[in-house]
């Protein structure tokens, strides 16, 4: 069985983080499992707590000769691993004691199954639990365990965006990237939204409601620097775009909605940072959503949202999509 899951903890800096990562892994329950830490090119600190864990037989150190980024350290990692299955975890997040027994477990109860996504507890830069955002979503779709057929998580993903939320506790089958294709390298934040789709073509999926994980949110994250330096815009509509046009979803109704949802978000984000980049910026990401999804349904959406926004202002609670 410890041939069976390698964990890939791919690592740029937060040596601080990394210690805690380290530590859930070395206290899992099952003792079986193989871990790859993927160096980014790390800074001197990290890289000698690196070091410390190849005396572990279980462990194996890769350390990349030039920064890859996130999604390219984990599609080098992809040929790097040598059993059946992955599970990402990312250097700032923790695993739950049972994570190995409960996947092993979940594996064996579906073989069909070459993708599995769990639940996790999200916890803020002190460790402290936060709401949990990620079930709340899964509570609309899937409040139990749920079997999606190959194409069936389509809607899912559009109607509620990733809803994984990050890539920490993805479990993933190594032939699926050969159907699926790898991670797109050249992007930083929504690559992993935009393999979901991919993949679930490709596979039935396994929704676990069971927590896997606690997900770190905290000002160093990436996703809050793609958020401020706007990033993330074009890769989103991108993946949205991409959706509203995938012909298995052409009959759902409601997928413009859904999308202008999710693009209000851009827009909103586009009109705080205008005091801050400049009226040609603004201008520019008000022709990125123009043309993927639509202005005018956008403002529309935000407008509509106004209410709820500022009534859950201050607080971590989610600003659902409609049903």
């Amino acid at each position: 069985m410890s041939d069976l899951i390698t964990i890939v903890l791919p690592v740029y800096g937060r040596s601080e983080l990394l210690c805690e990562a380290l530590e859930s892994v070395y206290l899992q329950d099952d003792p079986d499992w193989r871990l790859l830490i993927a160096d980014d090119g790390s800074d001197e600190q990290t890289a000698e707590l690196i070091e410390q864990q190849r005396s572990d037989p279980r462990v194996k150190v890769v350390t990349r000769p030039q920064n890859l980024g996130l999604f390219g350290n984990l599609n080098a990692a992809i040929d790097e691993v040598e059993t059946p299955w992955q599970l990402i975890l990312c250097s700032d997040d923790c695993l739950e004691p049972q994570a190995i027994v409960q996947l092993k477990q979940a594996i064996a109860s579906a073989p069909e199954v070459r993708l599995i996504l769990s639940s996790y507890r999200s916890i803020d830069a002190n460790g402290d639990f936060r709401t949990d955002v990620n079930g709340v979503f899964y509570d609309r779709f899937a409040p139990s365990a749920r079997l999606f057929d190959a194409g069936s998580l389509l809607q899912p993903l559009l109607q509620y965006g990733s809803i994984n939320g990050n890539i920490t506790g993805l479990v993933i089958r190594q032939s699926l990237f050969r159907d699926a294709g790898p991670w797109r390298a050249d992007w930083s934040q929504s690559a992993d939204w935009e393999w979901l789709i991919r993949a679930c073509t490709q596979t039935s999926v396994l929704l676990r409601r069971a927590p896997i994980a606690r997900v770190r949110v905290h000002e160093g994250q990436l996703s809050v620097s793609n958020r401020k330096l706007q990033r993330e815009n074009l890769e989103t509509l991108e993946v949205l775009s991409g959706l509203l046009q995938h012909p298995q979803l052409q009959s759902c109704g409601r997928r413009r909605q859904w999308a202008a949802h999710h693009a209000q978000f851009l827009l909103w984000n586009a009109i705080k940072a205008l005091p801050r980049v400049g009226i040609q910026a603004t201008v520019h990401q008000l022709a990125l959503i123009q043309r993927h999804v639509g202005l005018v349904p956008t403002a529309l959406a935000l407008l509509s949202t106004l209410p709820r926004r500022f009534r859950i202002r201050g607080t971590d609670q989610p600003l659902l999509p409609p049903f």
